[in-house]
């Protein structure tokens, strides 16, 4: 039988920003005292991502509950994983509550559960938990000290859903693929379609389902910037930046799931400009 132990929770070598990503791009214009504690919390997430894909069920469960003990570990002020280590810094940030990553945890046992949701407001809650929870922490690593605004808030949980739900409609064709469907219940039956067999579904009523959800993700990206600021906005450029890239990612993906062979991916000299010309603007 597999098992996990406190050597074997996940790569600690695996980098959460690999050179060139969009997360890559977005620490790449935060303060750099700040960027080691944004790259930490992005090398949890990635591990906890990986976690989820490339291991059993059963392996998979195990990481979790050490994960888990690890957190409290954490809030204690003992980790004993190197990326838990690097989030130390976070018990110096005013806002930085490490029950937040307790529902990054819960976000990957309701994955692991393929469990479906029925309404915008249930995926809402979802994509809090799975990315909306971590750039709260972003967010209040890069304010330090202070506390973050309500506006600042809503910004982190705006861009974190945001983020997550552009990344659903990037990988639909591979979820349905492995059982697990994002897309709201209500939405789908509404527009005549079998959730049970969405890859034979009519093409038509599920394109025009998918255009329907990715006006609404889009529609939350454009209006980021506007939630913020000119202060906030310049605090909480990296995620102005990771907003601005996954807008051109949405841009990228055919809704109409017709002979798409290659994952959808922003070209490198896209994400350059995209994430700089942003950066200059928020400065």
């Amino acid at each position: 039988m597999s098992s996990v132990t406190a050597a074997d929770p996940g790569d600690p070598t695996r980098p959460g920003t690999p050179p060139g990503s969009l997360r890559f791009f977005s620490t790449l214009f935060a303060p750099a005292p700040r960027r080691p504690l944004l790259e930490a919390l992005y090398a949890f997430e990635s591990g906890i991502r990986d976690s989820l894909v490339s291991l059993s069920h059963e392996v998979a469960h195990t990481r979790m509950q050490w994960w888990r003990a690890e957190i409290d570990r954490f809030a204690a002020g003992c980790p004993l994983h190197p990326v838990t280590v690097g989030l130390l810094g976070l018990h110096d940030c005013a806002a930085g509550d490490a029950t937040l990553l307790h529902e990054v945890l819960t976000a990957a046992d309701l994955d692991l559960a393929r469990l479906t949701y029925r309404s915008w407001q249930e995926l809402e809650a979802y994509s809090f938990r799975a990315a909306g929870a971590l750039q709260t922490l972003i967010a209040a690593a890069l304010a330090g000290r202070r506390e973050l605004s309500p506006a600042e808030r809503e910004f982190a949980r705006s861009l974190g859903s945001a983020v997550r739900q552009t990344e659903m409609l990037r990988d639909l064709p591979r979820d349905i693929t492995r059982g697990r469907l994002y897309v709201p219940l209500d939405v789908v039956t509404a527009a005549g379609l079998d959730p049970s067999n969405l890859q034979t579904s009519q093409p038509a009523a599920l394109a025009a389902v998918l255009t329907t959800w990715r006006d609404r993700v889009d529609g939350t990206l454009a209006a980021l910037p506007s939630l913020l600021s000119s202060a906030e906005r310049s605090t909480q450029r990296p995620g102005l930046v990771l907003g601005a890239l996954h807008r051109r990612l949405l841009e990228r993906i055919d809704v109409s799931q017709d002979g798409a062979t290659t994952r959808p991916e922003v070209p490198p000299w896209s994400r350059l400009w995209t994430a700089w010309s942003t950066a200059v603007r928020y400065a």
